[in-house]
């Protein structure tokens, strides 16, 4: 690993793999620096099948982090959305786990050590709002009305 260029996908591997055993690579593209990760997290009531995607053309835009199982359940009219922190609500959803703007996010940073207790995190708020319908895990939600060069949805 090197301070002047990001982690590598093999570097991330490693990382990942040594600190989350549950965590397996189930894609890897050598051509397109690109990596898709499969693991189990269990953050207080249920165990949830997460799948982590990360590429060398998201040195920027992070890691991208969806649920397979259990489906995320919505809850239409919430105030804070149906599905509150995620990005492609409606279709193919994906974790808010970070704000861009704040760069809270470099390819230089490990998934294993930011993105995978991120992760953990998130799905703990989000099990407090299926109880409460309130989220307590604070942040900002990037949307297409901001205009940032880091408007998430684009990347979509």
């Amino acid at each position: 690993m090197s301070g002047w260029l990001p982690l590598t996908v093999q570097d991330q591997h490693a990382d990942l793999t040594r600190n989350w055993p549950t965590f397996r690579m189930v894609t890897f593209d050598a051509g397109r620096g690109l990596a898709v990760w499969r693991g189990t997290l269990h953050p207080r009531f249920d165990r949830y099948a997460v799948e982590i995607a990360y590429s060398t053309d998201m040195v920027v835009s992070g890691p991208r982090v969806r649920v397979l199982s259990p489906e995320l359940i919505r809850q239409p009219g919430n105030p804070e959305g149906s599905l509150p922190h995620v990005y492609q609500r409606d279709t193919d959803p994906y974790l808010c786990l970070f704000d861009p703007r704040a760069a809270q996010w470099s390819g230089w940073m490990s998934i294993s050590e930011t993105t995978v207790p991120w992760t953990i995190d998130w799905l703990t708020c989000y099990e407090d709002w299926l109880l409460t319908g309130e989220w307590h895990g604070g942040g900002r939600h990037v949307t297409a009305s901001v205009g940032s060069f880091f408007d998430m949805e684009r990347f979509a």
